[in-house]
């Protein structure tokens, strides 16, 4: 977490703190998934420990506490989402590498310097979207305001219904106004919320649901 959000692996100490402090402070929340009958504070204290590898548990604490999703890759396994924010606080999403069931390392792009945080990761789909259009920002171009949306251009449209695989127009342009017209993190933020809810329809209930849902 250190070397994602600020550059400084040496910070690790700091964010072990802070999620342990997080799972104490809310403890009737985290004391029922303690595995093999640890006491609590017992448990808590080895954790504080350098060394002492962190697990689902943690890394839900750890995305709370720093107002994070996270996204965890496996090597030759499907990517695995811990999804606790939705709309603007989607951005930014912390990548890790889990290796040999027990260890996690910071992910990067092969082309950030590793000066500072780690470089946003688009995570994109197999349609045939120009790189440049998608690493960009995107600018809101014709907006037409309403009482109750913006609508975006359409180029921005196209390319978040063919990044995602979804043909809703009304629900690509409600997730484009709810990420400031930003392309990539629309993307990335509808994928993510598909996978995290285990569908394969684009055009499901899901997309519609995060709209309605958002509206309220």
């Amino acid at each position: 977490m250190g070397d994602q959000l600020e550059g400084d692996e040496e910070q690790h100490m700091k964010y072990r703190e802070m999620v342990v402090q997080y799972i104490v402070k809310h403890r009737e929340e985290f004391e029922p998934f303690i595995e093999d009958e640890v006491p609590f504070d017992e448990y808590c204290d080895s954790m504080m420990k350098d060394g002492t590898w962190a697990g689902n548990m943690e890394l839900q604490a750890a995305s709370l506490v720093t107002r994070r999703n996270i996204c965890i890759h496996m090597l030759n396994s499907p990517r695995w989402y811990i999804n606790n924010f939705s709309g603007r606080e989607a951005t930014n999403m912390v990548h890790l590498s889990y290796h040999h069931g027990e260890h996690y390392n910071s992910v990067r792009l092969t082309e950030d310097t590793c000066q500072g945080p780690a470089i946003p990761v688009v995570i994109k789909t197999d349609a045939n979207v120009a790189s440049a259009s998608i690493n960009s920002q995107t600018k809101v171009k014709d907006v037409e305001k309403s009482s109750q949306r913006s609508t975006y251009d359409h180029t921005s449209v196209k390319l978040v219904m063919a990044g995602t695989g979804c043909s809703n127009v009304a629900v690509v342009e409600h997730v484009l106004e709810e990420m400031d017209g930003d392309v990539a993190t629309a993307i990335e933020y509808m994928i993510a919320e598909r996978l995290s809810l285990g569908s394969d329809d684009a055009d499901g209930d899901i997309y519609m649901n995060y709209a309605c849902n958002e509206s309220l």
